[in-house]
């Protein structure tokens, strides 16, 4: 019995062993299918993360061929038309502007003109974000869209929607996007050949989705609970800083902050973005990856233009005394109350028509080497000499201004860093039409020197080129009187040229010592006929339309370079100008160019202009194309 007994016991024992053995195993399946689960969910959402940036390769990829098609395209229409020119061959004649019939040939282009309006030409008046193209919503809601939607799909475990740690994943994700659509030595510029500012839109769309995605992790946690994160814990603290960093960025980036003040937004986005950057690292140390690749790409950015700044100004010679002066010094010329041309010599700089670069004069900045874009004004030279033409706003450029104590001061140090944007080149158009308002000139004076030498040396294409210059006084004209006098002097070859110069403000009377001078032809109508537009406007003997040689003596041109300026009153009609230059355009190069730079109003002035001329009709019938460039005026 005591062995029956015993035996009985120890039977009890071994079930009851069982069962705790069962129930433990059990516990521990259980704990590794949710371990398992777990692993999965998050796997799924680190690949939702990494296919978006494949969708951005593959997109880059396709945006490169088009670049690349479209330069060996310019590049053979240069080549062809210049060597025909050269060969003594006239350019083709203009098509037929009324009784043309249609031609199915066209139907390509003509499609092309009415995608280009409606995508990039046509923009969408925004109160917060100023004037957008259509393009720019479509690609903003479209990566936004993809983004959120690779997002949310792994949001759902077990048929329930769980965001907090999902939306996380793409916040970190966003960093190394948004920190190389911020820099100037832009990868995806170089590939694509969209300047970095003009993806500046992306910058803002990665920003709000980051600002966004934060705060939907943040307060998917606070609703879930935050259990042994919560306060006081590392991850919690770390957490809030990067989140509250993030929206600080956001509320400090609004167009009315950045107008009012440039350089607290400057100052507090840089902060702000380190801060996100190193808080997010240290929020959760598994997804640093993320961090890492932003860093090393802002490394990336600074380290190269640091070495360009260098390079550009001699930085090795600065030690010697007797060398430092010439490489850091600049000439700074009062053109205008309000209104400075700066020069600098740097002859190791290479750059292209319109493109900028970036001033720092430690004399004049609040912070020692603070530095602000500028565009280039001429063209390469042997003298290596770059032109800049500076307004005087807020900050910076006001204390330039009162900075100088005569109209002309060689005293003032001055580095560049550059140079930045992809220059777009105009030389394969068969027309040119550069239209500028205020200091935006420059961008049309590089354009325009630079057509001027192409048609000298018989590399361009440009049958005609007009620049068509809205200024306050006749005497701003001065601006930029020495560098069209020069070009002139060297000889201007077979391209016609045309400088219509629209005095906004004042009247002939207004202007000092012109009393005498007859009134200026009114052009701000909608019926247009452009003055100097004669067989050979450079060999013309006759003065400009305004009948005097006064207002070339004030604006400091040579008697060579008046014969191509015409003046008027009023503001430019730029579809009258527009709709006269086409029909008489040549129709063997690429079309017709327009190329802006100005105040929002004049920029889009110019937009509405070209819509309406470059219908598909008017195509059809054997009218050339209508190219738009916008540059950016301001920051």
């Amino acid at each position: 019995m005591a062995h029956e007994s015993s035996s009985g016991s120890t039977g009890s024992s071994s079930n009851s062993t069982g069962t705790s053995s069962g129930s433990a195993a059990t516990t521990t399946t259980a704990a590794a299918a949710s371990k398992n689960n777990k692993a999965n969910k998050n796997a799924a959402i680190s690949k939702a993360t990494y296919d978006t940036w494949y969708v951005i390769a593959g997109v880059t990829g396709a945006c490169m061929a088009v670049y690349l098609f479209s330069v060996a395209n310019a590049w053979y229409i240069r080549r062809r038309v210049a060597a025909a020119r050269r060969a003594g061959k006239a350019a083709s004649p203009p098509a037929a502007t009324t009784g043309a019939s249609v031609s199915i040939s066209r139907v390509p282009k003509a499609l092309n003109a009415v995608f280009a309006n409606i995508a990039y030409y046509r923009v969408w008046p925004l109160w917060i974000w100023s004037a957008t193209s259509t393009a720019e919503w479509w690609w903003t809601w479209a990566y936004t869209g993809i983004v959120l939607g690779l997002g949310f799909w792994g949001c759902i475990s077990n048929g329930k929607l769980d965001y907090a740690n999902p939306m996380g994943y793409v916040a970190f994700g966003q960093i190394p996007l948004i920190v190389a659509l911020s820099s100037r030595n832009n990868v995806l510029s170089w590939l694509t050949g969209i300047s970095y500012e003009k993806l500046n839109y992306l910058h803002r769309a990665s920003g709000r989705l980051c600002v966004l995605t934060t705060w939907l992790h943040t307060l998917g946690w606070f609703k879930k609970g935050l259990g042994k994160h919560g306060p006081g814990t590392n991850i919690f603290l770390t957490g809030m800083l990067a989140a509250v960093a993030a929206l600080i960025m956001w509320l400090t980036s609004f167009a009315l902050a950045r107008k009012i003040a440039y350089e607290f937004f400057l100052i507090s986005h840089i902060t702000m973005g380190i801060i996100f950057i190193v808080g997010s690292y240290y929020h959760w140390p598994r997804l640093g990856e993320w961090c890492w690749v932003g860093l090393v790409i802002w490394a990336f950015d600074r380290v190269l233009a640091t070495c360009r700044m260098m390079w550009v100004n001699k930085v090795w010679l600065m030690p010697f005394s007797s060398k430092r002066a010439a490489h850091s010094a600049c000439t700074v010329e009062l053109v205008d109350p309000d209104v400075v041309r700066l020069t600098v010599n740097r002859p190791n700089m290479k750059w292209s028509p319109a493109q900028h670069a970036y001033i720092t004069m430690p004399g004049v900045a609040t912070l020692r080497y603070e530095q602000h874009p500028m565009t280039i004004a001429n063209i390469q030279s042997e003298t290596g000499d770059v032109t800049f033409i500076i307004r005087a706003q807020t900050g910076f450029t006001r204390r330039l201004v009162h900075r100088l104590t005569e109209q002309k001061s060689s005293d003032i140090n001055c580095y560049l860093d550059g140079p930045y944007g992809m220059s777009h080149g105009l030389n394969h158009y068969d027309s040119v039409i550069l239209v500028s308002g205020g200091t935006g000139v420059t961008y049309g004076t590089a354009h325009l020197l630079s057509i001027m030498e192409g048609s000298r040396n018989a590399t361009t294409a440009v049958s005609n080129c007009r620049l068509v210059w809205n200024v306050r006084e006749a005497a701003n004209v001065s601006w930029i009187a020495p560098m069209i006098n020069e070009a002139v002097a060297k000889g201007l070859g077979q391209t016609r040229f045309h400088i219509d110069i629209y005095i906004t403000r004042s009247a002939a009377s207004d202007e000092p010592g012109t009393a005498h001078v007859a009134p200026i032809e009114d052009t701000a109508t909608p019926e247009y006929s452009p003055s100097g537009s004669t067989e050979n406007v450079n060999d013309k003997g006759s003065a400009s339309s305004l009948g005097d040689e006064k207002y070339a003596s004030i604006a400091g041109l040579s008697a060579e370079a008046a014969q191509l300026v015409s003046w008027h009153r009023g503001r430019s009609h730029i579809e009258g100008i527009l709709r006269s230059d086409r029909s008489e355009s040549a129709t063997d190069g690429a079309g017709v160019a327009v190329a802006c730079c100005g105040p929002s109003g004049l920029t889009l002035d110019a937009r509405r202009a070209v819509c309406k001329v470059n219908s598909a009709g008017s195509i059809l019938r054997g009218q050339n194309d209508v190219t738009f460039y916008s540059e950016l005026f301001g920051w």
